[in-house]
């Protein structure tokens, strides 16, 4: 039977909370992601003004590309350092790759 120290349950909570929020984070990034093709593939948005789907859309790509930015940073700051796959896994378009950190002045 091991003893439990007070470091050894701290470290087991920290790590519990690191995977909780990872795990959202992973799942807002889906959404976001999810959100911008849904977008691209409804019929209805062609009929919109050029302006108005343009504005909705960089809206879209800029809520992606925050998402992107708040996992890749959680997956650093919990040791994983690289994010080839996980942008392969979650096909994180190359727009929203490229606006990763960046913020729209509104």
């Amino acid at each position: 039977m091991r003893v439990k120290t007070g470091q050894a349950v701290l470290e087991h909570e920290i790590l519990g909370e690191q995977a909780a929020t990872f795990g959202r984070l992973a799942q807002d990034l889906h959404n976001t992601l999810a959100a911008l093709k849904a977008f691209d593939q409804r019929p209805s948005t062609a009929k919109m003004a050029p302006d108005r789907r343009a504005a909705l859309r960089a809206g879209l790509v800029d809520a992606a590309a925050y998402a992107l930015w708040v996992f890749v940073v959680q997956r650093e700051c919990s040791g994983l350092r690289f994010i080839d796959q996980a942008l392969e896994d979650f096909a994180v378009p190359q727009e929203v790759r490229v606006r990763m950190g960046a913020v729209r002045p509104r």
